[in-house]
């Protein structure tokens, strides 16, 4: 039998037919692979499989019973409805087989560290992931997050559909109408501040909303991930990597719903004007600094690097800059250049894991740039930690 381990997780290709007289071959090699294996989780990936029987679902409920995390992947539309007929689509996940997705012709509206976003129509965007990301990791907590976010009142979209675009895999979100609000601060100029004060008051609105423990993920986990990306890229001293995990725990953890890449991009303005998020998967629950912190490196680091304000956020660097001055006045309720400039030496240090994880894995800087830049913010978050 096909198959692949991946971080603990065992995926089984099946093809065919299974019925009654091939289903005792097909559970004797998967219980032989799991006692080799132990994987933590079992992924039965679908795609080729014509026909399941009563025989084959049998085999799914013993899996589950015996092995407890079982999901299935890429059902066919015949398999996925013998599934949900039965109801194993109630107990234990399900995805259908996703349709192809061609991004020929489309715009390209914002882009960012794990995938970009692509308007499809009016009515329509769909998020691609980036070829590294395990998509259907992201693609199932983007969703279970995205139901959460929306249960507790979060202006958000919800996922409609998984496509896989060549190679990758992608979320379409049906929207209507709408555009993002670099595009609506593009088009109408005149009123960037209107927009800059809407945005920071969304943000205020997510970050008084508040979840029980356990139903969001730990928002420290998203700059956890920005320090795997600067270990294993070997830029940075063992020593370094060590306080950049703790300096990340100290960020705390907190029940405030968090969204992880708060953007131009990933805020959509609808036809009445109210403003919804996309982009879900890094949705969380920790400290609100982390969308602070996160939200700087993106509109003041990343955006200015050669063409970064235009691909990130569909916005020319200026009214980036001056989008991003309003929204800290109105967010953090300053006035003075002096405390818009405190608050940037602040949140440009809280921004450092990401920094130096985003610095380590760019494919827009050559390698002499990248490890003199590297060393350059190795030295700023040590001299950071001394101070």
């Amino acid at each position: 039998m096909r198959h692949d381990e991946h971080d603990g997780t065992l995926t089984l290709y099946l093809e065919g037919h299974i019925d009654a007289g091939s289903a005792p071959d097909v559970e004797d090699d998967i219980n032989a692979l799991v006692a080799e294996l132990s994987p933590a989780r079992l992924l039965l990936d679908t795609r080729s499989l014509t026909y399941l029987s009563s025989a084959g679902l049998r085999i799914v409920m013993r899996l589950l019973k015996r092995y407890g995390d079982v999901r299935i992947v890429n059902a066919a539309p015949e398999v996925y409805d013998v599934l949900d007929m039965t109801g194993l689509t109630e107990m234990l996940s399900v995805t259908r087989l996703p349709r192809e997705q061609s991004l020929e012709g489309l715009q390209q509206i914002g882009a960012g560290a794990f995938g970009r976003v692509y308007r499809l129509d009016a009515e329509r965007v769909v998020k691609v992931y980036a070829p590294e990301v395990n998509p259907l990791d992201k693609i199932e907590r983007e969703r279970s997050v995205a139901r959460q976010a929306f249960i507790h009142g979060i202006p958000s979209a919800i996922p409609f559909e998984t496509v896989r675009v060549g190679r990758e895999h992608g979320i379409v979100y049906e929207l209507v109408d709408a555009q993002t609000l670099g595009e609506a601060v593009t088009a109408e100029p005149d009123r960037l501040e209107a927009y800059a004060t809407r945005m920071a008051r969304l943000l205020r609105q997510l970050h008084d909303t508040h979840f029980e423990p356990g139903q969001l993920p730990d928002a420290r986990g998203i700059f956890h991930g920005w320090v795997d990306i600067a270990e294993r890229s070997g830029l940075y001293a063992p020593r370094t990597i060590e306080l950049l995990r703790s300096f990340v725990d100290g960020f705390g953890a907190a029940d405030t719903f968090v969204h992880g890449d708060f953007h131009p991009a990933n805020i959509m303005v609808m036809p009445d004007g109210e403003l919804l998020l996309i982009d879900m998967g890094d949705a969380s629950m920790g400290s609100p600094d982390i969308d602070l912190a996160g939200m700087f490196h993106v509109l003041r680091i990343a955006a200015r690097r050669p063409g970064g304000a235009k691909r990130l956020t569909g916005m020319s660097e200026q009214d980036l800059d001056q989008l991003w001055e309003t929204f800290v006045r109105h967010y953090f309720g300053v006035g003075s250049e002096e405390e818009v400039a405190a608050i940037e030496r602040r949140l440009k240090t809280l921004a450092l894991p990401r920094t130096m994880g985003s610095t380590a894995r760019s494919k827009l800087i050559d390698d002499d740039t990248r490890r003199r830049q590297a060393h350059e913010l190795e030295q700023e978050f040590l001299a950071a930690c001394d101070a």
